[in-house]
């Protein structure tokens, strides 16, 4: 099959808490997750390196590989920091398997990674055919439906399986399968997919510049940190949004990284640890404020300790295409985010300073979880101001009963033809607001 119409198609009941709106838009939306982002970004760090080296960089690895057809590499002037990388020629793309392949079948997560532009590692792979040999060339399929066994050795047949693509393999049968001794690394290097986005540049993701999504470097610049301010990351794991702060602060303030999860908090040490300016704790956000504290060296903190706040929220995260097949399967899993989300905003609010800034954002695209928050926020706050969220790069909020005009077009929606550039910076599904908070007038 090709790229399926709707990650739901298993469970299409949950389409209905997709989005308020007319089912033709409905439609579109749910095609659009399906499909990889077509434009590949890099994030520079500017304390470290140039956008120009690292282009150097990337030039070079693309001509290498492609010579004259490379694709195009650019930067964006409102982004100094970002680095494009345009999709490959289509006419390049083959669509369809090699019927004399032998074949791979990889699980529904890994098969959006390698659309994205990613390898085969091993734990994403369920089944290889017997006698697959190394270096063999093979047809490379996702398992969508989720009925293929692990270690599976003949041919699987389904209707729910996609042709991603061609790779050649790097672990046989007897490395992959190997319940004494689980394999890691590459499995299968992908050398072509159906995406046009460029496969396997290699790891260029380093202490220098990082591989991330255009609106998650979109929602800090919208924050505007500035040097010496006192900033905090509610959610902060993977800490690429951290990072983005304290480079954009010169490192030099306090960036307060909180994260409810111990692994996860792990994980971010090595990568925040070349940062002076942040500080990293294992803390559950919920429970941020404390009216007795007295310092914000360790949480919980103060009321107004803050001078800008980030609440990037934990969401259903259905903006992270390609969705080929949802892992929500019940309406009730999408109906939970807004109460933590809810839970997450009103401490916000108020470890928020006056005047402070907040940006409140989400990888998802359900109205509940993006206008919805907003809307519960403006009447739950009356200190609360809804402002411009620029730079823009997506485009309007959803209109909403409770939202105006006006203030639907302060927000920002990454979706199906939002973006400025006619759609050629194609992107992920992602949702920002930014409020400014007033000094509530005393009747």
């Amino acid at each position: 099959m090709r790229y399926p119409k709707s990650p739901f198609l298993s469970c299409p009941q949950l389409e209905a808490e997709i989005l308020k709106v007319n089912s033709t838009d409905l439609a579109v939306l749910l095609e659009w997750l399906c499909v990889a982002p077509r434009t590949t970004t890099y994030r520079i760090n500017t304390l470290r390196s140039t956008v120009a080296d690292f282009k150097k960089i990337v030039l070079d690895t693309l001509v290498t590989r492609y010579g004259r057809d490379a694709p195009k590499v650019y930067g964006l002037n409102s982004l100094p920091e970002v680095l494009c990388i345009d999709p490959l020629d289509s006419n390049r793309l083959n669509y369809d398997p090699d019927p004399t392949l032998k074949e791979v079948i990889v699980d529904s997560t890994c098969g959006a990674a390698l659309l994205r532009g990613a390898h085969i590692y091993a734990p994403g792979v369920l089944a290889m055919e017997h006698r697959t040999r190394f270096e063999e060339l093979v047809n490379i399929f996702a398992d969508l439906a989720g009925r293929c066994k692990r270690g599976t050795a003949v041919r699987f047949n389904s209707a729910e399986k996609m042709f991603l693509g061609k790779g050649k393999v790097l672990m046989q049968r007897h490395h992959l399968f190997n319940d004494d001794e689980p394999a890691t690394g590459v499995a299968v290097e992908m050398l072509s997919t159906i995406s046009d986005v460029v496969p396997g540049l290699g790891n260029l993701s380093c202490a220098d510049a990082l591989l991330q999504n255009l609106p998650s470097i979109v929602c800090v610049r919208v924050l505007d940190p500035q040097p010496g301010e006192n900033v905090l990351d509610m959610c902060a794991a993977p800490g690429n949004k951290t990072t983005h702060i304290a480079e954009l602060m010169g490192d030099q303030g306090c960036v307060m990284a909180l994260d409810n999860s111990k692994s996860r908090v792990s994980t971010m040490r090595s990568k925040l640890n070349n940062y002076r300016s942040i500080q990293l704790h294992v803390f559950d956000s919920t429970k941020a404020v404390d009216a007795l504290a007295t310092s914000i060296s360790v949480p919980p903190f103060p009321c107004a300790s803050f001078d800008r706040i980030l609440l990037d929220a934990p969401c259903s995260g259905l903006g992270n295409r390609p969705q080929l097949a949802s892992k929500i399967k019940q309406p009730k899993v999408l109906q939970s985010y807004p109460n933590i989300q809810r839970r997450l905003f009103t401490q916000a609010v108020q470890l928020l300073r006056d005047g402070g800034t907040l940006v409140y954002s989400t990888c998802t695209v359900t109205e509940p979880e993006c206008e919805g928050i907003v809307a519960w926020a403006l009447k739950k706050f009356p200190d609360l101001r809804l402002v411009d969220a620029t730079p823009r790069w997506g485009g309007p909020g959803l209109p909403l009963e409770d939202l105006d005009a006006s203030q639907s077009l302060m927000l920002q929606r990454f979706g199906p033809n939002k973006g400025l550039q006619k759609g050629e910076l194609d992107t992920v599904g992602f949702f920002i607001a930014k409020f400014q908070k007033q000094k509530c007038s005393k009747n």
